[in-house]
C-alpha cells in the first residue's frame, strides 16, 4: 500500500489491452493506479475490485471523484444494501432493528460496517435455527449437539439477513466440510456515488452497466 509509482504496471497493461481488469489493493495504491491509468490512457471495459480498498466506496469517490463510477467490487454484502423484498418475511424488521442499535452505539454513522451485518446474520441463524434444535433434539448446547444441529440446517436463498441460504455438506459429500454451500459474495457496482448489487440476480438492485459507458475516462 506504499508503492511510489505504478506507471510501469500501467504500461504493461496497455500493451496487453485487457477487456477486464481484476485488482486487489488498498486505497493509496488503488488511487495511484487509477490516476496513472487515466493519465497514461489505459482503457478497459470493466474493473473488478476484490474488497480491501475497493470495499470502501466513499473513500474511492473522495480520492478520484466520479471516475469511481461503474467500478465493480466483489465482497460480502452489507445487509443494509439488500432489497427487503428479496428476504424472507420478518427479516427486514431484524435488519432495521440491528441498524437502529448501530445508530445508538455510533450516532451519526453514514456508512454502517458490513462486518456488523455479517455478525448479525450469523448470530440470527445460530439463535433462531441451530441453538433451538440442539436443545430440543439433541439435549444440550455442548459442541457435539451444536454440530449435529448445524448439520441439519437447511435455509433457502433469502432466508438470512445476508440474502443467501445455509446448508452444510454431509460427510462424504464434499471436500469442503464445514463450509456453507449456499453462501456467496455479491458483485456490487458504484453508480452516482451509491452502492448497488449487480449480482446475483436474486439480490440485484441494479442492472449491471457493462461495458463502461463512454462517459468514463477508462472506457475502451
Amino acid at each position: 500500500a506504499t508503492a511510489p509509482d505504478l506507471s510501469s504496471l500501467v504500461t504493461k497493461l496497455k500493451r496487453k489491452r485487457p477487456d477486464v481488469i481484476l485488482h486487489t489493493g488498498y486505497n493509496p495504491d488503488i488511487t495511484l493506479f487509477l490516476r496513472q491509468a487515466k493519465e497514461q490512457g489505459l482503457r478497459f471495459k470493466a474493473l473488478i475490485g476484490h474488497g480491501a480498498g475497493y470495499g470502501v466506496a466513499d473513500k474511492l469517490y473522495e480520492a478520484i471523484g466520479d471516475d469511481a463510477d461503474h467500478i465493480y467490487n466483489v465482497d460480502p454484502v452489507s445487509i443494509w444494501l439488500l432489497n427487503p423484498k428479496s428476504l424472507a418475511a420478518g427479516l427486514p424488521a431484524v435488519t432495521a432493528k440491528v441498524g437502529a442499535e448501530y445508530e445508538k452505539a455510533k450516532p451519526g454513522t453514514t456508512v454502517k460496517s458490513a462486518h456488523v451485518g455479517m455478525a448479525a446474520s450469523n448470530a440470527h441463524v445460530f439463535f433462531t435455527d441451530v441453538l433451538p434444535r440442539a436443545i430440543k433434539k439433541y439435549g444440550g448446547i455442548d459442541a457435539e449437539s451444536l454440530r449435529k444441529a448445524a448439520m441439519e440446517t437447511d435455509i433457502a436463498e433469502g432466508g438470512t439477513l445476508l440474502g443467501y441460504g445455509v446448508k452444510f455438506p454431509q460427510a462424504g459429500q464434499s471436500d469442503m466440510m464445514g463450509q456453507n454451500t449456499r453462501a456467496s459474495p455479491v458483485v456490487m457496482q458504484y453508480i452516482g456515488r451509491k452502492v448497488y448489487i449487480a449480482w446475483p440476480k436474486a439480490l440485484q438492485t441494479v442492472d449491471p452497466v457493462l461495458p463502461l459507458p463512454k462517459s468514463s475516462p477508462y472506457s475502451k
